[in-house]
Protein backbone atom coordinates (compact mmCIF):
# COMPACT_ATOMS: atom_id res chain seq x y z
CA UNK A 1 0.00 0.00 0.00
CA UNK A 2 1.53 3.47 -1.25
CA UNK A 3 1.18 6.19 1.03
CA UNK A 4 1.19 10.47 0.15
CA UNK A 5 -0.11 13.85 0.54
CA UNK A 6 -2.94 15.48 -1.82
CA UNK A 7 -3.95 19.51 -1.46
CA UNK A 8 -7.27 21.14 -1.71
CA UNK A 9 -9.20 23.60 -1.59
CA UNK A 10 -6.33 26.06 -2.06
CA UNK A 11 -6.57 30.40 -1.93
CA UNK A 12 -4.27 33.12 -1.63
CA UNK A 13 -5.19 35.59 0.79
CA UNK A 14 -3.16 38.75 2.87
CA UNK A 15 -2.41 38.90 6.18
CA UNK A 16 -1.51 42.57 7.83
CA UNK A 17 1.16 42.80 9.30
CA UNK A 18 0.49 46.87 10.37
CA UNK A 19 -2.58 48.59 11.16
CA UNK A 20 -3.93 49.89 8.04
CA UNK A 21 -4.35 53.32 7.01
CA UNK A 22 -7.18 55.38 5.77
CA UNK A 23 -7.98 57.91 3.88
CA UNK A 24 -11.04 60.06 1.91
CA UNK A 25 -11.39 60.81 -1.45
CA UNK A 26 -8.90 62.42 -3.30
CA UNK A 27 -6.46 62.20 0.29
CA UNK A 28 -2.68 60.39 -0.52
CA UNK A 29 -2.06 57.76 2.53
CA UNK A 30 0.64 56.63 3.62
CA UNK A 31 1.75 53.04 5.53
CA UNK A 32 5.13 52.05 6.72
CA UNK A 33 6.22 48.63 7.32
CA UNK A 34 8.33 48.04 10.44
CA UNK A 35 11.85 46.64 10.71
CA UNK A 36 11.22 43.24 12.46
CA UNK A 37 7.72 42.10 12.16
CA UNK A 38 7.52 38.27 11.73
CA UNK A 39 4.92 36.26 10.61
CA UNK A 40 4.84 32.09 10.79
CA UNK A 41 3.42 29.21 8.34
CA UNK A 42 1.49 26.99 10.50
CA UNK A 43 0.11 23.45 9.87
CA UNK A 44 -3.10 22.18 11.75
CA UNK A 45 -4.18 18.75 11.92
CA UNK A 46 -0.81 17.17 12.29
CA UNK A 47 0.78 14.63 14.34
CA UNK A 48 4.23 15.47 16.16
CA UNK A 49 6.85 16.43 13.51
CA UNK A 50 4.65 16.63 10.82
CA UNK A 51 4.15 19.60 10.21
CA UNK A 52 7.46 20.41 8.53
CA UNK A 53 6.84 17.48 6.62
CA UNK A 54 3.06 18.67 5.18
CA UNK A 55 5.15 22.23 4.60
CA UNK A 56 8.27 20.69 2.35
CA UNK A 57 5.22 18.45 0.43
CA UNK A 58 2.83 21.52 -0.16
CA UNK A 59 6.04 23.57 -1.18
CA UNK A 60 6.66 20.88 -4.23
CA UNK A 61 3.25 20.78 -4.55
CA UNK A 62 2.33 24.45 -5.87
CA UNK A 63 5.80 24.19 -7.14
CA UNK A 64 7.06 27.37 -4.69
CA UNK A 65 9.43 28.06 -1.79
CA UNK A 66 7.24 29.28 1.14
CA UNK A 67 8.72 30.75 4.27
CA UNK A 68 8.09 28.72 7.35
CA UNK A 69 8.69 31.98 9.25
CA UNK A 70 9.64 35.43 7.83
CA UNK A 71 10.86 38.60 9.30
CA UNK A 72 10.84 42.09 7.46
CA UNK A 73 14.37 42.99 6.78
CA UNK A 74 14.00 46.33 6.30
CA UNK A 75 11.50 49.46 7.04
CA UNK A 76 9.58 51.05 3.97
CA UNK A 77 7.12 53.42 3.77
CA UNK A 78 4.28 53.25 0.84
CA UNK A 79 2.09 56.05 -0.53
CA UNK A 80 -1.68 55.92 -2.37
CA UNK A 81 -3.53 58.61 -3.92
CA UNK A 82 -7.19 57.56 -2.79
CA UNK A 83 -9.00 57.75 -6.51
CA UNK A 84 -11.56 60.92 -6.52
CA UNK A 85 -14.11 57.86 -7.41
CA UNK A 86 -13.76 56.28 -4.21
CA UNK A 87 -15.25 57.12 -0.98
CA UNK A 88 -12.69 55.97 1.66
CA UNK A 89 -9.72 54.03 0.59
CA UNK A 90 -7.44 51.86 2.66
CA UNK A 91 -4.08 50.79 2.31
CA UNK A 92 -2.14 47.88 3.95
CA UNK A 93 1.43 46.28 4.45
CA UNK A 94 1.76 42.30 4.94
CA UNK A 95 2.33 39.59 3.77
CA UNK A 96 0.77 36.65 0.62
CA UNK A 97 -0.36 33.63 2.35
CA UNK A 98 -1.65 30.68 0.75
CA UNK A 99 -4.76 29.17 2.82
CA UNK A 100 -4.73 25.33 1.82
CA UNK A 101 -6.36 21.97 3.17
CA UNK A 102 -4.17 18.70 3.04
CA UNK A 103 -4.64 14.90 3.43
CA UNK A 104 -2.56 11.98 4.14
CA UNK A 105 -3.81 9.39 1.96
CA UNK A 106 -3.19 5.30 1.97
CA UNK A 107 -4.05 3.61 -1.25
CA UNK A 108 -5.93 0.20 -0.31
CA UNK A 109 -5.07 -3.13 -1.76
CA UNK A 110 -8.68 -2.64 -3.99
CA UNK A 111 -7.23 1.03 -5.31
CA UNK A 112 -9.54 2.85 -3.23
CA UNK A 113 -7.81 5.85 -1.37
CA UNK A 114 -8.05 5.70 2.97
CA UNK A 115 -8.09 8.85 4.60
CA UNK A 116 -5.60 8.74 7.49
CA UNK A 117 -5.08 12.37 8.57
CA UNK A 118 -6.07 15.69 7.28
CA UNK A 119 -5.72 19.55 8.39
CA UNK A 120 -4.93 22.43 6.84
CA UNK A 121 -2.14 25.15 6.39
CA UNK A 122 -1.37 28.61 5.86
CA UNK A 123 1.86 29.39 4.19
CA UNK A 124 3.10 32.48 4.18
CA UNK A 125 4.88 33.33 0.32
CA UNK A 126 8.28 35.20 1.00
CA UNK A 127 8.49 38.88 0.77
CA UNK A 128 6.17 42.37 1.89
CA UNK A 129 3.11 43.21 0.23
CA UNK A 130 0.86 46.14 0.45
CA UNK A 131 -2.30 46.28 -1.07
CA UNK A 132 -5.03 48.89 -0.96
CA UNK A 133 -8.97 48.60 -0.80
CA UNK A 134 -11.87 50.28 -0.44
CA UNK A 135 -14.58 50.83 2.40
Amino acid sequence: MTTGYDFSGSHNYFRDLEPRSGGDSGTTISITFHKGKTTTSTVGGSISGEAKVVFVKASASFDYHFAWQWTNSSTYTWSWKVPNNMRHGYLHAGVKVKYTKWNYNQTQPNCTTKVLRSGSARLVYEGRETWHGKS
